[in-house]
């Protein structure tokens, strides 16, 4: 790294600042010596402190970068990469593609997201567009094509939360038989989501020879994903995590009946045209065929989803005393804090059955200890501290 300052023969900018970085020269020229030597000091702290890039870079387009940086994405699903491309054609091509990466600003992503919002577009999918072109130019900066990266900090008007959807035993059964009358075998898919906490690619993908039946166990070690234009690919879970369930037997129960007529290789669940390669259950038609069917039948909330299954799942454990690290477990989660953190409220609800279990259990050792056990049915008053 070098710089200097010469005096050159030209009558408008007669002053050269140049700076040498990596064995390439940079230079501009100024009207005046101290404009010029000013240029150089901040250039050279730049790159002591490694801030510097060259000016030059970032002169390719981001459509001609967005496809460099699709087509070296290594570690994600197929379902994910389709994603990427719908949103990078839908969404950022049309008004970033013939733009120079160095010239992708806060302020024009700003605008783009804002020009979204305007349309009516969800927050959930303006988010997901706001990611794809942060990631690729995240990439862009690394590759030093461009300095910063002009998505941080870009600001997204929040939807109004949806909140989670639970369902109670009784309105599990309703929603199980009325399934059944839709179609055989859909009680038992309901059976199963809501008492096992599988996802629904997960259900698709079970085969015969995952199922224990006599320890009414379930090993979860694929999940189906529909993919457009290429049908359903089998990977491996969320979080590629292979887990085992072990089943109430309220669920086991049915589902070895069910399994009695299944081949020991075959899914466990399928659509008419068989247990092998093809016959999986698809979800437009699961839901259109049987699940709002269903729901309205069973007299419940008309935007119940399928993945409500999921947090009905998480409910029932809990309220029937389910650890944390239990519900984890079942559900899958990469961590106990993200069970804890969808689930919080659910834990909070249990506290007060917490502390009257704690007064029949020690209730008895307290006041033989000298200390005062409270009647039962006494308020819980808490006692001021200090």
């Amino acid at each position: 790294m070098a710089g200097s300052i010469q005096r050159i023969d030209r009558r408008s900018r007669p002053w050269r600042a140049r700076l040498r970085v990596a064995g390439v020269e940079h230079s501009r020229t100024f009207h005046r010596k101290t404009d010029a030597e000013r240029w150089l000091r901040e250039e050279l702290v730049k790159v002591d402190r490694g801030l510097w890039h060259d000016p030059a870079a970032g002169g390719e387009t981001y459509r001609a970068w967005s496809e460099h940086w699709l087509g070296n994405l290594r570690g994600v699903k197929p379902k994910t990469r389709t994603g990427y491309r719908s949103l990078l054609d839908s969404r950022v091509l049309p008004v970033f593609g013939d733009v120079e990466l160095r010239s992708i600003t806060h302020d024009r992503v700003q605008g783009w997201v804002t020009a979204m919002s305007a349309e009516g577009l969800s927050a959930s999918r303006i988010r997901q567009a706001r990611q794809v072109l942060k990631a690729s130019l995240e990439v862009a900066v690394i590759q030093g094509k461009i300095a910063r990266n002009p998505v941080a900090g870009v600001k997204i008007d929040p939807d109004r939360p949806r909140g989670q959807k639970f369902l109670d035993a009784p309105q599990v059964a309703r929603l199980v038989a009325a399934a059944e009358e839709q179609q055989d075998g859909a009680g038992l898919v309901v059976l199963l989501l809501a008492y096992s906490g599988m996802r629904w690619g997960e259900l698709v993908a079970l085969r015969a020879s995952s199922v224990d039946v006599a320890r009414g166990r379930v090993t979860v070690s694929v999940s189906a994903t529909e993919v457009a234009g290429k049908g359903i690919v089998i990977g491996t879970p969320k979080n590629h995590r292979i887990r085992a369930l072990v089943l109430p037997r309220l669920v086991a129960g049915p589902l070895a009946a069910h399994l009695a007529g299944v081949e020991p290789g075959g899914l466990v669940f399928a659509t008419p045209k068989g247990r092998h390669a093809g016959g999986e259950l698809r979800s437009a038609a699961f839901r259109s065929q049987v699940w709002r069917p269903a729901v309205e039948a069973a007299g419940l909330d008309r935007d119940l989803r399928i993945h409500d299954l999921r947090h009905t799942c998480a409910s029932l454990m809990i309220s029937a005393g389910a650890s944390v690290k239990a519900v984890q477990m079942a559900l899958g989660h990469s961590t106990a804090l993200i069970t804890l953190t969808t689930y919080t409220h659910l834990y909070d609800e249990d506290l007060e059955a917490v502390a009257d279990a704690l007064d029949n259990r020690f209730g008895d050792t307290v006041a033989a200890q000298g200390g005062h056990a409270p009647a039962e049915g006494t308020p819980r008053v808490p006692t001021p501290v200090g």
